[in-house]
């Protein structure tokens, strides 16, 4: 079972690694069989659970595809609580997406944990309106 202190060093970790788009710093915090299950699918068959990336590689061209697309991305709200053997985060995000729209989204990520490593990411969204 995790504690806050548990959460925080890996959490720490991850979102140095993920922030900075660090493939060797991802290498050290997620497991070699990590999956991360996103909010969306791009396909008939990637439904219900959305598109699926295997390793710190596909997450990796995430990434870089959210760089190159995404512009005055932010974050707020941050939270992180350990749920037995899973991190419970919470937080919201706004920016721009690829054609200039704006996006606003509250995020809820559930990431499994393993010996102290994360093996899995599972990501949900709520599109939130602009006022």
């Amino acid at each position: 079972m995790l504690d806050q202190t548990t959460v925080n060093t890996i959490m720490t970790q991850f979102r140095r690694a993920y922030s900075a788009a660090d493939a060797d710093g991802l290498r050290a915090i997620l497991t070699e069989d990590f999956v991360w299950h996103m909010h969306y699918g791009a396909a008939a068959e990637q439904s219900p659970t959305g598109r699926v990336l295997s390793g710190v590689d596909a997450m990796m061209e995430e990434l870089q595809w959210r760089r190159k697309h995404w512009s005055n991305v932010e974050y707020d709200n941050l939270v992180e609580r350990p749920a037995n053997d899973l991190v419970l985060q919470t937080f919201t995000t706004k920016g721009l997406d690829q054609s200039g729209a704006p996006f606003h989204v509250n995020v809820v990520d559930l990431y499994a944990v393993r010996d102290e490593k994360i093996y899995r990411k599972d990501t949900y969204w709520k599109q939130m309106s602009f006022r």
